[in-house]
């Protein structure tokens, strides 16, 4: 019989994976929709360092209070802002909006870098950590390759509005896992 530290294992294991396949299908194409809404090559610099500059103001705080607080809830607010914002892409239309989407995007991504990898240490005991945590980026990375493998033949068929549609709803919707992982139940 699985521990429980292992069964919230597989389960961050499985959202981290959905998440993966779908930032893969869209990773190519976001860069393209946020060149198209930037008006520019000078302007695409500015709104991704936005982003990382946010980015990297936000990952203390994030640490910090997921200490205090725990791991799930940020996970989930992350989840549902993430979705929104990828709704908000196909909308926008103005540069100070994709400026204020990147950097709401570098908090998120702040976010969820610094919870996923303390959730991940949690879940993991410490006699085994390296193999697990080498697992879990394997399933992770190969998740990312198969979502850019699709990402072409999805924008071809279906438009590049509609990837961000389908983004948005499957990250909403395979948040619900979370709901199953006990933080209480972890390893260390």
């Amino acid at each position: 019989m699985r521990s429980a530290a292992t069964k919230n294992l597989q389960i961050f294991t499985a959202v981290s994976s959905i998440w993966a396949v779908v930032l893969g299908i869209i990773g190519p194409f976001y860069v393209v929709q946020v060149e198209k809404l930037s008006g520019g090559m000078d302007k695409l610099g500015l709104a991704f360092s936005i982003m990382i500059l946010v980015q990297s103001a936000t990952t203390y705080l994030a640490g910090h209070f997921s200490d205090r607080l725990g791991r799930k809830a940020f996970l989930f607010a992350t989840a549902y802002t993430d979705s929104i914002i990828l709704f908000l892409y196909t909308v926008i239309t103005e540069t100070y909006q994709l400026y204020i989407l990147q950097a709401t995007l570098g908090i998120t991504n702040g976010i969820v870098g610094t919870i996923s990898t303390s959730l991940l240490g949690d879940l993991t005991r410490k006699e085994k950590r390296g193999k697990s945590i080498g697992k879990f980026n394997a399933f992770v990375s190969l998740s990312s390759a198969a979502g850019l493998a699709l990402g072409g033949y999805l924008v071809k068929i279906y438009g590049l509005k509609y990837l961000f549609y389908l983004a948005s709803i499957i990250v909403a919707l395979s948040s619900v896992l979370l709901f199953f992982i006990n933080e209480d139940n972890t390893e260390t």
